[in-house]
């Protein structure tokens, strides 16, 4: 229990330091930083459930989105500012280090199993930040049929 409030309470910490760093006004950092928690303690109850690492980083980019998205919207504010902080935290720099240290020493089982988690992990990330956001994008209009001619 210790090292969960731990986990959390880091989470909070760098994405309040990652906030600063992408320029937040300093009394909007606690928001980020909730943002921060929140996709950690998703992704720390899906990981406890056993889900790969595709739905577990999925389901915390698109709780963490939702997050944002919302805090964006009620703020009136950039959307961008909450978001980037809560899911730098999902970035799988453990898989990176493995997969580097296989390149390294000529591992090529533990360089290919690296590669598949490493992208199983930042395609759970891209579509969990692409289906969240999509609710609060306005649909495309209708052009018509309008073609240009070419001449």
């Amino acid at each position: 229990m210790k090292d969960l409030f731990l986990s959390v309470l880091v989470a909070f910490t760098c994405a309040v330091g990652f906030g600063i760093v992408f320029g937040i006004k300093p009394k909007e950092l606690w928001l980020a930083g909730i943002c921060g928690m929140v996709s950690r303690i998703v992704l720390i109850l899906c990981e406890s459930a056993s889900l790969g690492r595709f739905s577990y980083t999925f389901l915390a980019a698109l709780v963490g989105t939702l997050f944002a998205e919302l805090i964006g919207h009620l703020r009136d504010g950039s959307v961008a500012k909450y978001m980037y902080p809560g899911l730098v935290l999902l970035i799988p720099g453990d898989v990176l280090y493995k997969l580097i240290l296989a390149l390294l020493t000529l591992d090529r089982t533990g360089f290919s199993a690296q590669a598949v988690t490493l992208a199983h992990a930042l395609l759970g990330i891209a579509l969990g930040c692409t289906l969240a956001a999509m609710p609060f994008r306005p649909a495309p209009r209708d052009r018509g049929n309008v073609r240009r001619s070419t001449m």
